[in-house]
């Protein structure tokens, strides 16, 4: 759905900012214990913030018991615990690298290396948590990837583009483009210019001119929605998402610009 080589070419820094504090979580910034061992004699444990661990670990026989027993004895300073086999993660490491392809969709590549560490079930080991839902970056969207590939083929015509908006106060506080080629692929990947579009005359005329400047630049957009930053958290976090939108419409919660053909009838009446 990411195409190999997406164009990210004008993009406000405090936008994308944003973005990505609403969008992505990183294990990086999280408190976490490492373990690494080899066939269950420790080489390695540490706290990311190399603040003193509780531990009474020699080895590693049981890769799940120490990562939650490490995870109990410190639960006041650490948000997860990773127990790695160090044979096992360098195999793990080499089999996604080997899978890449130049022409291949950049997020089917990064779905099969999170997707792989399940073939790894002790010697990658996270508590709380599975490693797919730990490790790197993860997506805070509250559906699944196959959900996400589905919906897009759903409601977004091809060749369109998209632009979800969030708002604090009256202020545009985040925008996302997404411009989908023939084939569904995200070719561009950018944000609201705020240099270029004339802001700050309300809600409904800054969504309505954040939606010219982008089908000005990359063309017809077929979704363009925008939601308070509270409402949009509580969106992305619910897993039902049709009940959660239906909610959000009903009570006026949602400027929709643009509406995809298949949810017209839900959104009657909204469209500005």
């Amino acid at each position: 759905m990411l195409h190999e080589n997406p164009s990210m070419l004008d993009i406000d820094v405090n936008h994308w900012r944003n973005l990505q504090a609403l969008l992505l979580e990183s294990a990086k910034e999280k408190r976490r214990i490492i373990v690494i061992h080899e066939a269950g004699e420790l080489l390695k444990l540490v706290h990311s913030q190399r603040l003193e661990v509780v531990h009474d670990v020699r080895s590693v026989e049981d890769p799940h018991a120490v990562a939650e027993r490490l995870y109990r004895d410190n639960a006041d300073k650490v948000d997860f615990v990773a127990v790695f086999e160090r044979r096992a993660f360098a195999e793990w490491v080499g089999r996604f690298q080997d899978t890449w392809r130049a022409d291949e969709d950049l997020d089917a590549f990064v779905h099969r290396q999170y997707a792989l560490m399940d073939e790894y079930p002790e010697g990658i080991v996270t508590y709380p948590g599975p490693a797919r839902n730990v490790l790197g970056l993860q997506w805070r969207i509250g559906t699944t990837y196959e959900a996400v590939k589905s919906a897009v083929r759903e409601f977004v015509p091809p060749s369109t583009t998209v632009v979800l908006g969030v708002f604090e106060g009256d202020a545009l506080w985040a925008v996302l483009v997404l411009r989908f080629d023939a084939d569904h692929r995200v070719d561009v990947v950018t944000t609201l210019d705020p240099s270029r579009v004339t802001l700050g005359s309300g809600r409904a005329a800054d969504g309505q001119a954040t939606v010219s400047w982008a089908e000005a630049t990359y063309g017809e957009c077929s979704v363009a929605l925008f939601a308070d930053l509270p409402d949009a958290k509580a969106l992305l976090a619910n897993e039902d998402k049709p009940a959660a939108l239906t909610e959000l419409v009903a009570r006026g919660g949602l400027l929709i610009v643009r509406a995809p053909a298949g949810v017209r009838t839900l959104l009657e009446g909204a469209i500005v």
